[in-house]
């Protein structure tokens, strides 16, 4: 009985391991549509403070904040400063970046990832500071046409590099808020340069089973038909391409809601480097927009839409872009006269009322310099200094009340809250100091927890724990003597030295060799120091000790006369010698 008992623990274990290793982990990214969202987008090309400039004006325009850009990074562009100091810049404009993966051209195709090259894109990735805690990335783009593709449309391969980026990504951060490619929904099967895409997201799901599961959100490039179709028209190449995309994925076995990101879509209009009639006006456009905004895209799945294209001025997307050539119109009759350097289609959308987004940002801290000593003295007064680096992706800002402030409690340490100082900003990276003031009681043994806050609220990293004791002063009593005489009563100097402190004191040795006891509050009981003992004439003595509360007697060894130091007084050169009494 008795080993049938323990078979069954022994396989529940195993069962317990078996489990624990396979069980997928739980990710850490946020749901966007369960916070204020502001879905108002942009799709840019270059990563410019200017173009960032441009498109927060559009898309956190008239009561919005935190909209979203959708920008590509190219393989040959993974350069960490670059795109960390982009990434800053629209942490500070409080614009969301949508990162689109691209590798490189060759001549009129797109390559394709090379092998491994996952792993590649995961570390340059997980090495940003990114401006809030979701980790927007798109795999590749519109692998149903070929030229996105190597130059062959291949739904297998493209679904075996798409479910090698969601792991190699998730592996390095949970943050990564991983989606597919977005299609060219307008695709015929004309292999091998196109092919349809339902037949396409077939083809992947038969390669690899349950890929579309696997995705944290829904890329679409919800196009009205021909680039120019009604903002009112239903079902696959329109605007609300999406709609059928969701619903034929439900055959393929989704069985998730995906929330959707439409990083592609717009009307190309008549204005561009040369006027092309048989498209809208601009300011058509901008009445379609209005309509799309208002009456298409309020459905609760989506979570932005990000129109293509803010500036691009060359062919073939010069039609579509927001802004004009050089960013202004000059007309020559009105010389000198300076107009809008937007489209009307710009300014449509930018006066369209938005929502303030409040998308979820990581409040990190990890301390780098300072410490409440381990013991401190009653009744003593301590200004301690304490630096934290700020390791998560929102920045500090003193207008949102950051504080360190002790946890549980009060403390009969006398500790009060401590406040970033106004106009202060500490963005991810750079650290801040806040300086703890500490009164110290009597005698016993204290915990302190302190954690730092934004609005009242805890940061996501642990509190800083500390016990400090605190107790009697420290009293110091130096011995000494001196080589060659007798008597080594007289006037010395005593420097005392560690990394918090530096103090020189002037004593008194009696003729046993003794001072009187020299209380030293200043002194923390039970840290190390240096003492050094000096009297002219003679030759420096020093100890490392380390004193303990109450009385501490510091033997130094006898000090020797420094001969050279007084060759130039012979009075006192005499007095040194040994046979001078």
């Amino acid at each position: 009985m008795r080993t049938t008992i323990i078979k069954i623990l022994f396989v529940f274990f195993l069962a317990i391991i078996y489990l624990s290793i396979l069980t997928p982990k739980a990710y850490a990214i946020f749901d966007p549509l369960s916070v204020p969202n502001n879905k108002f987008g942009i799709h840019i090309i270059s990563a410019t403070p200017n173009e960032a400039s441009a498109a927060a004006d559009l898309v956190n325009s008239n009561g919005g904040d935190w909209g979203y850009v959708t920008v590509i990074i190219e393989s040959g562009d993974r350069n960490h400063d670059k795109w960390q100091s982009f990434f800053n810049y629209l942490r500070d404009k409080h614009l969301i970046p949508i990162v689109r993966l691209a590798t490189s051209a060759d001549n009129s195709y797109w390559k394709r990832p090379y092998d491994g090259e996952e792993e590649a894109w995961a570390d340059f990735l997980n090495n940003l500071d990114w401006p809030i805690k979701n980790r927007y990335v798109i795999v590749y783009n519109e692998p149903n046409n070929g030229q996105e593709w190597g130059g062959q449309v291949d739904p297998a391969s493209y679904a075996t590099v798409l479910n090698k980026t969601i792991d190699a990504l998730k592996k390095r951060s949970s943050n990564f808020f991983v989606m597919n490619a977005g299609f060219d929904a307008a695709a015929p099967t004309q292999m091998p340069n196109y092919m349809d895409e339902a037949q396409f997201l077939s083809e992947m799901n038969k390669a690899v089973p349950g890929i579309f599961n696997k995705l944290d959100g829904w890329v679409s490039h919800s196009y009205p038909k021909n680039f120019i179709g009604s903002p009112d028209a239903s079902g696959r190449n329109s605007l609300r391409t999406y709609q059928w995309e969701l619903t034929y994925l439900k055959s393929l076995d989704l069985n998730k809601n995906l929330p959707v990101f439409i990083t592609e879509t717009g009307w190309e209009h008549d204005e561009g480097l040369t006027n092309n009639s048989s498209f809208p006006l601009a300011s058509q456009v901008g009445d379609y927009f209005k309509e799309a905004f208002t009456n298409v895209w309020n459905d609760s799945r989506i979570v932005a839409i990000t129109p293509f294209l803010l500036d691009y001025q060359a062919s073939p997307f010069d039609h579509f872009s927001f802004e004009k050539p050089n960013g202004e119109e000059q007309n020559p009759k009105i010389l000198g006269a300076s107009y809008p350097p937007f489209y009307d289609d710009y300014y449509a959308i930018q006066n369209l009322s938005k929502i303030s987004g409040k998308p979820i940002q990581s409040f990190k801290a990890q301390i780098i310099k300072g410490s409440i000593y381990p013991s401190l003295v009653a009744g003593e007064h301590y200004k301690i200094d304490l630096q934290f680096k700020n390791t998560g992706n929102a920045s500090w800002i003193s207008s949102n009340d950051i504080k360190l402030s002790l946890t549980g409690n009060k403390s009969p340490l006398g500790i009060a809250s401590v406040s970033l100082p106004a106009n202060t900003q500490v963005d991810p990276g750079d650290s801040a100091t806040f300086t703890i003031m500490i009164d110290a009681p009597g005698a016993g043994s204290y915990n302190i927890s302190l954690q730092l806050f934004h609005n009242n609220i805890p940061f996501d990293s642990s509190p800083i724990n500390f016990k400090t004791e605190i107790k009697d002063p420290v009293s110091l009593v130096v011995n000494t003597s001196l080589k060659w005489k007798k008597d080594p009563e007289g006037e010395y100097t005593l420097t005392i030295i560690s990394d918090v402190v530096k103090t020189i004191l002037n004593i008194h040795l009696a003729p046993s060799g003794l001072s009187n006891p020299l209380e030293a509050r200043y002194l923390l009981p039970d840290y190390p120091f240096r003492f050094v003992l000096s009297k002219p004439y003679y030759k420096d003595e020093e100890i490392d000790y380390i004193p303990h509360s109450g009385i501490n007697e510091l033997n130094f060894p006898p000090m020797e006369p420094n001969l050279f130091s007084a060759i130039l007084h012979p009075f006192t050169l005499w007095k040194l010698l040994p046979f001078s009494g």
